[in-house]
């Protein structure tokens, strides 16, 4: 899926592969052109520490 704004991380939540785009690559897919997405390997990531005061998990996820 292709969104914008809070509609990316509410597909990727839902375990859709989700990609967020700015308005001009948006409008293009809704036009029907083709959109092409770059990645760059991932080796992974790794999170240490503690989430402290109204820190929750979903500021890490957002």
């Amino acid at each position: 899926m292709i969104g914008t704004d809070s509609h990316t991380p509410n597909a990727g939540g839902l375990g859709a592969m989700a990609i967020g785009v700015g308005g001009a690559d948006a409008g293009d897919v809704m036009a029907g052109l083709p959109w092409e997405v770059l990645h760059p390997k991932l080796i992974g990531v790794h999170l240490t520490g503690r989430l402290t005061g109204w820190t929750s998990a979903k500021d890490v996820i957002l």
